[in-house]
């Protein structure tokens, strides 16, 4: 074999070899920044090492991804280079040239094209296979990679821009994640619909969650007689506000057990003697500030307070733990929808459906100047808290308390009257 010939093959080989290189970068940038959240995860817990180092390389996505860029950008400038060189020998000055479109179609294909589908495809496998090579290049590119990356991050503190490389983990990020492991079965349906209302409960305000003013059970200071004794044990409540002459001026908490010891040894003649301290919460205060407030001071209770300081409504540890879990059903609450017909003209109705929603719903023109809910109309033409199996009618129907949980209406069976 001639020296030239030889030459030419040695050439060949090379921008083969340049190609391949090529091929290997961008599979590389493709299979490691392709992998989701919970894919990087599972490498972590990989038992293979190459696994966890791809898992690893990630912790330092610029650095890997400048290797990536600096190498491939060696491989076809030097195979273009080459390939020109050899067309001059092959063909002649005047036919230099087509090595332009023809590394141009090769590197296409072979160095970027079929590498990126196959890469994508088998993500995890090519992760694990090119994280070991990928390692050895990143130490082999470092020199250039530190002067390139300390030039860039100048050129962008010139423009004021940011020059962090570490990966923001925005809610969307995390939203993924959730997803993704729901759909995997590591995480359950009660734990992903803790994690959204966890979520969503830093974008709620607690007016969103409250008992509404009028749905409040509270009682003025005055003697502890039996009568009142009978009054609080029907209501079924744990704590109840004690106010002087109108539930703005609250005094304190009646806590339900503290009349418990009372009975056993009398000593107090009034409520005031047995409250203890109110806890105030403006009503724009986020759901899991509150929850987080709750657990410091240790407490299950709160009452809800506008920018006048009016009392607005209470809000409790258990309307946070619904908003959180969804509705904490016991045998007798509504678990379906809001509105249910459950005979011709008679409804089971969520009392805190709007009256808007209702009206649209059955066709009905109930009154929503005084209230926005059905809870709150029912309410307003009882005047006080209900008990249930109480009904009064109105507006052409007739309203049935089926449900009360505490102070707080839980459902109504609405008739139409004939």
């Amino acid at each position: 074999m001639s020296p030239g010939l030889l030459e030419i093959y040695l050439q060949l080989i090379f921008i083969v070899s340049l190609i391949c290189f090529s091929a290997f970068f961008t599979s590389s940038e493709v299979a490691l920044f392709s992998l989701s959240r919970l894919d990087i995860l599972r490498l972590k817990e990989h038992a293979r090492k190459s696994c966890r180092l791809a898992a690893n390389l990630l912790q330092h996505p610029r650095r890997v991804l400048a290797t990536i860029l600096i190498g491939n950008e060696f491989a076809d400038i030097i195979s273009s280079a080459v390939a020109t060189v050899l067309f001059v020998k092959l063909f002649g000055p005047e036919k230099a040239w087509l090595a332009f479109p023809v590394m141009t179609i090769l590197l296409f294909f072979f160095g970027d094209l079929i590498p990126k589908v196959i890469a994508f495809r088998k993500r995890e496998k090519a992760a694990c296979f090119l994280a070991p090579f990928l390692r050895v290049f990143i130490m082999f590119f470092s020199p250039v990679r530190v002067f390139l990356i300390s030039f860039s991050d100048a050129f962008l503190r010139l423009f004021g821009l940011p020059t962090r490389s570490e990966v923001e983990f925005s809610e969307e990020d995390l939203l993924q994640l959730i997803e993704e492991s729901y759909q995997a079965g590591l995480l359950g349906e009660q734990e992903r619909r803790f994690i959204y209302g966890l979520l969503e409960s830093e974008k709620i305000p607690v007016s969103a969650i409250m008992t509404p003013r009028r749905e409040i059970f509270a009682l003025e200071d005055g003697p502890i007689t039996e009568e009142l004794l009978v009054k609080i044990k029907r209501r079924g409540v744990s704590r109840i506000p004690i106010y002087q002459k109108n539930i703005d001026d609250v005094i304190g908490i009646l806590h339900v057990k503290d009349l418990l010891r009372w009975q056993l040894q009398p000593k107090p003649t009034r409520l005031s003697q047995l409250v203890r301290p109110a806890f105030f919460v403006p009503e724009a205060m986020k759901v899991r500030t509150l929850l987080e407030e709750f657990q410091k001071k240790r407490l299950k209770f709160a009452l809800v307070v506008d920018e006048y300081g009016t009392i607005v409504g209470l809000v409790t540890l258990e309307d946070i733990l619904e908003e959180l879990f969804g509705e904490i059903y016991d045998e007798f609450d509504i678990r379906r929808e809001p509105l249910q017909e459950i005979s011709d003209e008679v409804y089971r109705v969520s009392a805190r459906l709007r009256i808007e929603e209702f009206n649209r719903l059955v066709g009905a023109e109930l009154p929503t100047d005084e209230s926005e809910t059905m809870g709150g109309l029912v309410l307003q033409l009882f005047g006080e808290l209900p008990r249930e199996g109480e009904s009064r009618e109105a507006f052409g129907f007739k309203f049935t308390v089926e449900r009360v949980k505490g102070t707080r209406l839980v459902s109504i069976i609405v008739e139409k009257l004939k």
